[in-house]
């Protein structure tokens, strides 16, 4: 299995104890020229350079591939098409981020490869798509109702493609529907928060804290605060974009335009209670990204910010089952409870809608509830 991280990543244990680090072009991608022979890095990486060399190379190989114009043989498999799809410049794999590819992209193509990649696509019918959905459902809801959805978009290009039976493939399951996951229902509490802001001075990653109270004060998405590593365009070293101290005015006051919805957001963090307790922990930078790894001196992977606050999280007595994620549905419950107004909860998160708001929003509506009653009560005098 291809490493997310990793791709291509090799080890071997030497006699005297240490680790040699190879990267195996044919390990990083299926496909690769049989000619191509396996590198030795070096032995005085850190896991995160060995890390970001496996990628660079991985991306430079992937790159003079699509440039070498060899066509790309397509057998009629859903594998075949998987290839295609991963390889084309054009197809919807390389118009999103790379940390939505990484995350959402990349794991639903490996269902799919490994379950049903054999398949001919001819003779597909509507009771594979019901039997495969049922079986990847026994292992998680959210991952088949994700295989299903990349199974639509690669036939939707092979489809776009022309490329044999795909056209009726899609027109098949275009036609089924699917029972989807239940939405997110948990949201991290305003306690919740604090107590992982203070176990995080506590372990001495205080960056942790700084990046939850953030989020939860500001209703802004984690990438918009600690930023993401992007693959170089033209196959060099990955680079960094976010959140530098450059966006912080005077007194602290905030000024972005969000990654997702490019909305303009101004945000006072002097107002803020929570960023005020982890800003005596957590020292801003002078210079550069706004957000540091302590323990690498770098901006966060955001693999590396996950494990890092599961620690945290775990440490705080905060219940496994609250995500970092959840910082920012605490956000919007606490301004919608707060205010009995979806609008003002949707003005906090700048989404482009109130139903938008309303999935993010997850208290049970008794503050709101008593505001009408009261509200109803009043005008009957």
């Amino acid at each position: 299995m291809i490493s997310r991280t990793r791709p291509g990543y090799q080890c071997r244990r030497n006699r005297d104890g240490t680790v040699a680090h190879y990267w195996s072009p044919k390990r990083a991608i299926k496909g690769a020229p049989a000619v191509l022979r396996t590198v030795r890095l070096p032995n005085d990486l850190t896991d995160e350079q060995i890390s970001v060399e496996c990628q660079r190379r991985t991306m430079e190989l992937r790159a003079e591939m699509r440039g070498a114009a060899v066509p790309i043989p397509f057998d009629g498999t859903i594998a075949a098409l998987i290839e295609r799809f991963r390889r084309d410049p054009t197809s919807a794999l390389h118009s999103v981020k790379h940390s939505t590819r990484i995350r959402d992209y990349e794991p639903s193509l490996r269902v799919l490869e490994k379950n049903i990649g054999e398949r001919l696509i001819d003779v597909l019918v509507a009771s594979d798509f019901k039997r495969w959905y049922e079986k990847w459902k026994k292992k998680g809801h959210r991952r088949a109702a994700g295989a299903i959805k990349l199974l639509r978009i690669i036939l939707s290009y092979g489809a776009g493609e022309r490329l044999k039976h795909c056209a009726s493939a899609r027109a098949i399951l275009s036609d089924l529907r699917f029972d989807q996951p239940e939405p997110r229902l948990v949201a991290m509490t305003y306690e919740q928060c604090r107590a992982i802001v203070l176990k995080s001075a506590e372990l001495q990653c205080p960056s942790i804290g700084f990046v939850e109270a953030l989020k939860f004060e500001s209703a802004l998405r984690r990438i918009d605060v600690i930023g993401e590593w992007t693959p170089d365009p033209d196959g060099g070293p990955f680079r960094w974009r976010g959140l530098t101290v450059g966006d912080l005015g005077k007194g602290l006051v905030l000024k972005i335009r969000t990654s997702k919805t490019k909305a303009a957001v101004a945000r006072d963090l002097t107002s803020m209670p929570l960023v005020t307790e982890a800003l005596k922990a957590y020292t801003l930078p002078e210079i550069g990204p706004l957000v540091i790894d302590e323990d690498h001196g770098k901006p966060y992977w955001e693999n590396r910010y996950t494990e890092k606050f599961r620690k945290v999280r775990d440490a705080a007595g905060v219940p496994d089952n609250v995500w970092s994620m959840d910082a920012r549905a605490g956000a919007i419950s606490e301004t919608v409870e707060a205010t009995g107004s979806l609008e003002a909860g949707r003005n906090m998160a700048s989404h482009t809608s109130i139903k938008m708001t309303a999935r993010y929003s997850r208290g049970d509506g008794l503050a709101e509830s008593r505001k009408i009653t009261k509200a109803r009560i009043k005008s009957r005098q």
